[in-house]
Parts: C-alpha cells; structure tokens; sequence
C-alpha cells in the first residue's frame, strides 16, 4: 500500500519542559486510512496529530523524522502544505474567516491563485456532494454549531487534499449531528479516497467507521490494529475501560461471546436476539431526598431574548430550580442553551421578564457578591483565562474571592483536578480537556450556591468525565446547586437528577432523568435503544444484569 505519512522515532517536549508529551513514537497511515488516534486527556493525541501539518508543529524540543507523501514535513512549501493536508479543528467557531458561505469556501482557493471560472466550478461540484448548495449565501454567524463544522470541512475539501487532519470534530455538537457529520466524514474516505486521521474519545460511532486504532499511552503507541481489537484490548485495563462504547461494553462485562463484538445498536439488538439473551433491572440503592428539594433557588419568569430584534432566542421561558438539584439541559446546537445559561447567571439581561436568585432580580445583585454565589463555566472556558500560568490563574481566582487560606485550597483543588503537571504552563498551551479541568476548578474554589456549566464533558476522555461527575456530586452533596447544558446523553443520564429539552426558545417539562431518557427515542443512551423492549429504564450498562439461563 502507498504509505502517506512515515512517522519515524519521533520524540517531543514542550519548550521548558523537560517530561516528553511524545516518546519513540512509529507510525505509517497509509493512503485511503481512516486512522482513530485514542487516549486518556494529556495523552499527547492532539501534539501527535499537529505534527502533520507544517504549519501547526508545535515549538519545542523534538526529535525523529515526518514525511508526508514522501517529502520531509520541514521541506513542504506552504501551497504544496495546503493541498495535500487539511485540518479540522475542535471548536467550529474558530475557523472561519469570511462573513459568508460561500466567501468561506473561495478563499483558500483564492490564496493558492486559482482562476475565478475554476473556483465557481470547484464550489458548485464541492457545495452539491455536501448538501450546501442551499446556504452558500448564508452569513457564517447564522450558522449552527452542525453547519459551521460542515463548512469547516468543506473549505478544507476545496482544496482537494490528501490527508484530512481532525481534532475531536464532533465534541461541541450534540449526538445526531454529530452522528450526521461523521457520515459525511465515513462517505468522504469511501467515495474520494482522502485519508482521515482524528483524534476522538467518543468512540462508539468512529469505531464502526475508522478502519484503523492507535492507542497513545505513556507518551508512546502502546496499540495499532483493528478498533474491534482494540475495544478487547481495552477491557484489560481497569482505566480504559472507561472508554469502551456501552454496546460492546455490555457484551465484554457479562462475557458474552458474539463475534463480531456489536459496536452499533443493530449490532448489539441482533446479537441479543440471535443467543436469546435476557436482561432485567439491577437492584438499586434508594436515592436519597433532599430536605431542601422542594426550595426554590432560581426562577425565571415569562423571560424572552433576542439578539436582532427580529425572533426570540429565548420566547416567554419559565423555570424552577430547586436548591440542591441537578438539572440538565439537552438541545440541539443553536437552541438556545448557552443563550440561556448567560441569562440565568446575570451576564445579560432579557428584554422582558425576570429571573431571581433567592428572590434577588439576578442581574441586580452586586458583582462581588455574585460571584461568590453563583460560579459560571464557559463552554470555551480559555475565554474566563487572564494570567500567564495555570498556578497563576487560580492564584487571581483565589485572590478576588478573598478566600482565608488560598494556597491550601488551591492545592487541594490541584489535586482533586490533577493539575500538578501544568501547573507551570501557560493555560493557553495546555489540551483542550486540560482547559476544561482548570475551568472546573476556578468554577468550583468559590463554593458557590449554584453552578451553571455550559457543555462541561467537552473534551475530557470518559475516565476523566467519571472523576469530573463524582467531584461534582460531592459539590452537589455539600449543598451547591447545579444547572449544566449539555449534549453528552450518558454523563447526564449518569449523574443529572433532572433533564429538560430545549427546543424554540422553550424548555419541555422538567423531569426525573429515567423518566425523561426512557421516553426518549432518539436523545437517549445506546443502551435504552437496545434493551428498552426488556428493561425499559435501563440507561447505562450498570443498569442491566444478565440473566443466568441466558448465558
């Protein structure tokens, strides 16, 4: 097979750092691959993908050799750079550069001095095959988070390259656009033969999409070969069996021999009929009530929003929080969550109705108390980011809340957030995941009374979201109240106490989480899909136990 890319003996560490992200690493992704690159936040996954695009390689201290189609990386011109790989990154929003569409999509054509007849037919045939030939006049800022991601890789395509590069594509989109893109990813490897590489930690759909998996463990490949195999390969250690899809996971728990391992909910619904399994309820402690669960916290009344003028984002919304619950709020991109979440916490006022924190017009209450009161995580929380190291940034936290003992709560948010590591570095050069745990803990120092987190699993690999769910748990348990937007089904169906969906600038009755995923059909978990004939609030994989005479 043609190889594309020769990764040889390559080491890296970042400028002053003398631990290596990256040691002895050898790879060959041939031509026509579709590459799953795996492993546990800081694993050096998104370090190793920028090292296949000149323009991307990280500064530091690095040795071994990169060729990409037989040229040495270094040795790349920019336009030979630019069609033969294309990048993708994590937050749609970052990308663009136009106002419009179709702006978009010329202007990497136009950089590399193509003529205006081949850049119309190039956008005609390109906008066709993707289903954008209806939005090519759209303004980029109207766009969904779904759209915008599709236009990210459409203006890459455009140029015709070879290798496509992706970092974690789908973690700001919720799960059926995310599965939308991701078909439209597995169709663009099969029909034009472009390679793919990316970086994912949700690995249920790509593994029944990539046709390779390397697993990145201890700053080396510790994995290569088929994602079935390493899904088995994963289940052999306690850490990463985090990350195994709970379809697979649900057959290798109970041992249960089907081969293939289901990966997909028609695989794993055929594999149940095929050896008549049977599943009924696990036996579950009671939940505890709070004394506190029927005390309102926050409510928001007949509050309406909009941005032009024109359409409310928010449309005559009413919610109740209850002091000690958790409440998550599910909803496609561009529903208007975050829109929300910005409301609810006083960062802007609607233009009509009210929203109270213990009976105080939100917005009212003085900035100093507020914050004392009420954290707020970002869904991008670099943008929350001030100072020039990590230890730096929750050291300024730390100093305008006035805590009595800074330094002993820092360390042992440090700890509790495993933050030791990078507690030097500049939060704008640590990992997306990384980010995300410095922002939990800015979020968390002020012990607030409620938590507002907009999409707060976005970028953690599935043992960290674990650790993260169990923190806050225990914040929820010490009397902090919690209200997330989110787009990760089984990390709400695993912790939230209550769900809504937001559709229309409107909330759906707030329910009891089992209730709300087992009414669901399409937002809900993989295993309610595949059991819910038989156990119909099973959610998770702790959920089900097989029956004996079923094995």
């Amino acid at each position: 097979m043609h190889k594309l890319v020769s990764v040889q003996d390559l080491s890296f560490a970042y400028p002053d750092q003398t631990a290596k992200v990256l040691d002895h690493i050898n790879l060959t992704i041939n031509l026509g691959d579709f590459l799953l690159i795996a492993g546990n936040t800081g694993s050096g996954k998104t370090t190793l993908l920028n090292h296949f695009k000149k323009e991307l390689t990280p500064l530091g201290n690095r040795q071994g050799h990169i060729t990409i189609d037989g040229t040495p990386i270094d040795d790349l011109s920019k336009l030979q750079s630019a069609q033969t790989v294309g990048y993708v990154a994590q937050d749609p929003q970052v990308q663009p550069v136009m106002s419009k569409v179709i702006d978009e999509l010329a202007f990497p054509l136009e950089n590399i001095g193509c003529p205006s007849d081949e850049i119309e037919r190039r956008i005609t045939e390109l906008s066709n095959f993707l289903g954008l030939d209806q939005s090519l006049n759209r303004e980029i800022n109207q766009l969904s988070g779904g759209q915008l991601q599709l236009v990210n890789l459409a203006s890459v395509l455009i140029l015709r390259p070879k290798l496509i590069l992706l970092d974690e594509p789908t973690s700001q989109l919720d799960p059926l656009i995310a599965q939308n893109f991701l078909n439209v990813l597995s169709r663009v490897q099969r029909e034009l033969g472009i390679t793919i590489v990316l970086t994912e930690h949700r690995l249920s759909t790509i593994s029944g999409l990539a046709n390779r998996m390397i697993l990145l463990q201890h700053q080396t490949i510790t994995f290569d070969g088929s994602p079935t195999d390493g899904i088995k390969e994963m289940f052999k250690d306690d850490r990463l069996t985090y990350f195994i899809p709970s379809i697979p996971k649900l057959f290798l728990a109970n041992q249960i021999t089907s081969n293939p391992l289901p990966i997909s909910v028609a695989q794993g619904q055929a594999a149940i009929q095929a050896a008549n399994l049977k599943f009924i309820p696990t036996a579950k402690a009671p939940v505890h009530q709070s004394n506190n669960e029927h005390q309102p916290l926050l409510t928001a009344k007949n509050i309406s929003f909009t941005f032009d003028g024109t359409r409310n984002v928010i449309d005559h919304l009413d919610l109740t929080v209850n002091r000690g619950d958790w409440l998550a709020i599910i909803g496609k991109n561009g529903s208007g969550k975050s829109t929300l979440l910005s409301l609810l916490i006083g960062l802007t006022t609607p233009q009509h109705g009210k929203i109270r924190f213990e009976q105080q017009v939100v917005w009212k209450i003085r900035t100093a108390d507020r914050i004392k009161r009420i954290s707020f995580l970002s869904q991008t929380p670099s943008l929350q980011f001030t100072a020039n190291s990590v230890r730096q940034e929750l050291e300024v936290q730390a100093n305008q809340l006035k805590l009595p003992d800074p330094a002993q709560q820092i360390k042992q948010l440090v700890a509790k957030f495993h933050l030791e590591k990078i507690l030097n570095q500049n939060p704008f050069d640590i990992s997306g995941g990384q980010q995300q745990l410095l922002g939990l803990a800015i979020a968390l120092m002020a012990k607030p009374d409620l938590l507002v987190l907009d999409e707060a699993t976005k970028g953690l690999d599935p043992y960290t979201k674990v650790m993260v769910g169990n923190t806050l748990k225990e914040a929820q348990q010490n009397g902090v109240t919690i209200i997330m937007a989110s787009h990760d089904m089984e990390f709400c169906a695993a912790f939230a106490d209550h769900c809504t969906f937001m559709f229309d600038g409107h909330l759906n009755t707030l329910l009891p989480t089992t209730a709300f995923f087992a009414n669901n059909f399409f937002f809900t978990t993989p295993i309610n899909r595949i059991v819910r004939d038989q156990v119909p609030d099973a959610l998770l994989v702790d959920d089900l136990t097989l029956e004996s005479e079923g094995r």
